[in-house]
């Protein structure tokens, strides 16, 4: 019998891949100066930091490539070690990943499954309600507060018999807002003890409110909490992807179990090691992105644009509440902008139309940003009223 030939059938894949939303990147420089014509561009629409690694994990990464063709610690013993040191925990409280986003998904395999939920707000990360579709689990999105802030107490009204995993961006992306460590305790306490909680503090560098690090040590004795931080942000290594979190002892074995066994590669786990080491040489880098997000802020509000007040490194442009004083659901600003080679992340894609994300880069990068705010609102507004809506 031959063989058929119709090379247009596909895998069988199965049907929990279409609960698993699509991801949508932001532009890049040479893709906005490609389709746009612009003779520069700047980026401040991925979170990133605007500074290269410090000189010294620079020289470490160096030093490491040179055993690459040996396998990295799998555990990454070394880095477990003086994380469980950095915050008082044993090192069997200690779980290390391909950034904070790999241990999330992990969370997800390990404790997510068909008839099982998962509660977080809404809008957040996206990655999260992905561990549900891809668990055929549900995701139940609760919803933020007129704030742009985590409604904790809907969550946890939100649990019942099938949750599994409720998950708190702290401060949330995409609003920058941030509950305090009391609030955070508030919902440990009002969920039962055998639901798992995890607290993501991806942009917990940049928080300037007085109980920045409680959070972490209730991990400390909370047996179902786990808090998940990244060397991405602050410590400038997005390229290499590595995270880490701590928490309860079951919820680091749960992880370990279904963790790959080198899941973090040498350059990574060296160059977070070394930043360790030198992190007090990061405080006026992160003291100046501070600095810089409320000067970018104040800016946003002289040229009449309301704003969510942000304990990260961005700041989402457009009113809590979702409505945008120019009558348009951001995406124009978003695209009227990018005509000016500035870059930022357009709302809609992160479930907030009518906003834009701000990414806060370097002073130049944000002088940009600000120049070309007036402009863009200007073309905006002419345009909406040639369409007959409204300015």
């Amino acid at each position: 019998m031959d063989a058929p030939t119709d090379r247009t059938v596909g895998i069988a894949a199965s049907p929990r891949l279409a609960g698993i939303p699509d991801y949508e990147p932001g532009l890049s420089v040479a893709d906005a100066l490609r389709r746009f014509g612009v003779a520069n561009a700047v980026k401040l629409a991925s979170n990133e930091s605007p500074y290269p690694p410090l000189p010294e994990v620079v020289a470490a990464i160096a030093d490491a490539s040179g055993a690459l063709n040996r396998y990295p610690d799998g555990p990454a013993g070394a880095l477990r070690r003086a994380i469980a040191e950095l915050h008082g925990v044993d090192t069997e409280q200690v779980v290390i990943g391909n950034g904070s986003c790999e241990l999330i998904l992990y969370a997800g395999q390990a404790l997510l499954d068909p008839g099982t939920t998962l509660v977080h707000a809404d809008p957040s990360f996206s990655l999260y309600p992905h561990l549900a579709g891809a668990a055929g689990a549900e995701a139940i999105g609760v919803p933020l507060s007129s704030d742009g802030g985590h409604d904790l107490e809907s969550m946890a009204a939100a649990v019942d018999e099938r949750t599994r995993l409720v998950i708190v961006c702290n401060p949330n992306n995409p609003s920058g807002r941030y509950r305090g460590a009391s609030e955070i305790e508030m919902l440990l306490d009002l969920v039962p003890a055998d639901v798992a909680v995890l607290v993501d503090e991806a942009y917990f560098d940049f928080v300037s409110a007085p109980d920045r690090g409680r959070v972490m040590s209730l991990a400390r004795d909370r047996e179902n909490l786990l808090v998940t931080r990244t060397f991405s942000k602050a410590f400038g290594l997005c390229g290499l992807r590595i995270g880490y979190g701590v928490g309860g002892r079951s919820w680091v074995e749960a992880i370990d179990r279904v963790r790959q066994p080198f899941n973090t590669n040498a350059l990574g786990q060296a160059a977070a090691l070394t930043g360790l080491e030198h992190r007090g040489a990061l405080a006026e880098r992160i003291a100046e992105t501070v600095r810089e997000r409320e000067r970018v802020a104040a800016g946003v509000a002289l040229a009449g644009e309301p704003f969510i007040p942000s304990e990260a490194n961005f700041i989402l442009v457009g009113s809590s509440d979702g409505r945008s004083p120019r009558g348009d659901d951001g995406g124009a600003l978003h695209l009227a902008l990018l005509r000016r080679g500035v870059i930022v992340r357009d709302g809609g894609a992160l479930g907030c139309p009518g906003h834009i994300r701000v990414s806060i880069g370097t002073p130049h990068e944000n002088d940009a940003f600000l120049e070309a705010l007036p402009e863009a609102l200007d073309e905006v507004g002419r345009t909406s009223q040639e369409d007959g809506g409204q300015p």
